[in-house]
């Protein structure tokens, strides 16, 4: 007889309090509905050490610590491109290590590379957004907006925005 898996839910932020609170916030909703849910925070060592833990107020949460990576990233862009591209390897190695598996991963809305991860290990994935919606406006027109109009520019294609 098979039985199913206890449902394990693993938390991964921005490592940034301002992305750190509203995640825990949503574990702790989470875990109050459903008492039988695990959820397993994940946070890099710099952010373990501050009392973000505290916030967690039930305790089928637990926190594991990923590496930091502020040792090798002293600007916010360095930071950026530490996090995308230095914390895949160690989530994977964590996740090897959680018992139960994991049955659903909730990333940071700006981690698109965990969601790729989650896919390829077959793990359901849900992207949250931690900021405001005024901040999904100004991602969405400097990133998405600003795209366009070099790839207008790169294609000889006349621009109908005065955004240059």
């Amino acid at each position: 007889m098979e039985f199913p898996l206890q449902p394990h839910v693993v938390v991964l932020p921005y490592p940034s309090q301002g992305h750190i609170n509203p995640m825990i916030n949503l574990s702790n909703i989470l875990v109050s509905n459903n008492p039988d849910i695990l959820v397993t925070f994940l946070v890099t060592h710099h952010c373990f050490s501050r009392p973000t833990s505290s916030n967690a107020k039930l305790r089928n949460i637990t926190f594991a610590a990923l590496p930091d990576l502020r040792l090798s990233a002293d600007t916010f862009d360095a930071t950026v491109h530490a996090v995308m591209t230095q914390m895949e390897a160690p989530l994977q190695s964590l996740l090897d290590r959680l018992h139960p598996p994991p049955t659903l991963l909730i990333c940071d809305a700006f981690l698109s590379w965990a969601v790729a991860l989650a896919n390829r290990r077959n793990i359901p994935v849900a992207a949250f957004w931690t900021t405001s919606t005024a901040e999904l406006w100004v991602q969405y027109f400097h990133l998405f907006q600003g795209n366009q109009l070099c790839l207008q520019k790169k294609l000889g294609e006349p621009s109908e925005s005065t955004y240059e």
